[in-house]
C-alpha cells in the first residue's frame, strides 16, 4: 500500500475543501450522473438481479467498459452480468441487508460502522471480490477492474472503483479489503484533521457515499500521463 495518504498534501497536511471541490467540479458528468443514479438505484436490491444489471451496466458504460473487453455491449454483457449475479448475488443482498439492519447512514457507513463491523463487512466483500475475478476477467485485464467497479455500482456505501494505474501505481496491491481499510482510515484522518465531512464537499448533491468522492481525489493523484483517460485501456 502506499505510504502517504490521498486525501493530505505531499507536506503531510489535508487538501483544503476548497481543493477537493475543484477536484470534483472539473471531472466529466458521466461519472458524476451514473454514479449519482447507482447510488439511488442500489438503496434495494431484488432477488433476480434486475437492479444490479442496470446499476451494473451504467457504471460500466460511463467508464467506458462496455465497448470492448468482458463487457461489451450485446448479449454478452447481459450474460455476463448475469453470471456475476449468480455467482455472488445472494452474497451481496446479504451484505446490503446487513448495511439496512444497521440503521447508519448510507452516505457515512464505511465512519459510523464500529471496528469490528466494519472488519467483518470488508472481509465479506473481499469474498465476494475473489469470487468476481473469473468472471471479469478477458483478454488483457486481470478482473481487478472490473470486479471492483461491479461492486460499487451496488455497495457505493462502501466499495471503491479501481482503475488500473490505481492497482498499479497507488494502491500497489491486489487485496481490495485492504484498500477499503486505507480508504476508510484516510478518510478518517482527513475527517478528523480538516473537521469537515467528506461526503459533503459535492456541491451539486450527486456524489453523496464517502467512497463516491474518495475516488475522484484517488483519480486525481494518478500519474499524469494516465490522468483522464477511460478505464477502457485495461478491458482491451
Amino acid at each position: 500500500m502506499r505510504k502517504d495518504r490521498i486525501l493530505f498534501t505531499s507536506e503531510g497536511k489535508p487538501m483544503s475543501p476548497d481543493a477537493i471541490r475543484y477536484e470534483i467540479g472539473c471531472f466529466r458528468d458521466a461519472y458524476m450522473d451514473a454514479t449519482h443514479e447507482i447510488i439511488q438505484d442500489s438503496k434495494e436490491l431484488d432477488k433476480k438481479g434486475e437492479a444490479f444489471i442496470k446499476c451494473t451496466s451504467r457504471l460500466l458504460s460511463s467508464f467506458g467498459m462496455t465497448r470492448s473487453g468482458p463487457f461489451k455491449k450485446g448479449v454478452n454483457k447481459e450474460e455476463k452480468l448475469l453470471d456475476c449475479w449468480s455467482k455472488v448475488g445472494s452474497s451481496i443482498i446479504e451484505i446490503k441487508y446487513s448495511i439496512f439492519q444497521s440503521g447508519l447512514s448510507r452516505n457515512r457507513l464505511l465512519l459510523e460502522l464500529d471496528n469490528h463491523s466494519r472488519e467483518d463487512l470488508i472481509e465479506k466483500i473481499w469474498v465476494v471480490f475473489k469470487r468476481l475475478l473469473p468472471l471479469t476477467m478477458g483478454g488483457k485485464a486481470y478482473g481487478l477492474v472490473g470486479a471492483s467497479k461491479i461492486l460499487f455500482a451496488v455497495l457505493p456505501e462502501i466499495a471503491l472503483p479501481i482503475d488500473n494505474s490505481q492497482w498499479l501505481q497507488i494502491f500497489r496491491t491486489v487485496d481490495f479489503g485492504d484498500v477499503i481499510k486505507w480508504m476508510a482510515s484516510d478518510i478518517q484522518h482527513w475527517e478528523s484533521s480538516s473537521g469537515e465531512k467528506l461526503n459533503e464537499m459535492d456541491n451539486s448533491g450527486r456524489l453523496t457515499t464517502l467512497p463516491s468522492v474518495y475516488n475522484i481525489m484517488a483519480m486525481a493523484v494518478r500519474p499524469k500521463k494516465t490522468k483522464g483517460k477511460d478505464d477502457l485501456l485495461i478491458s482491451s
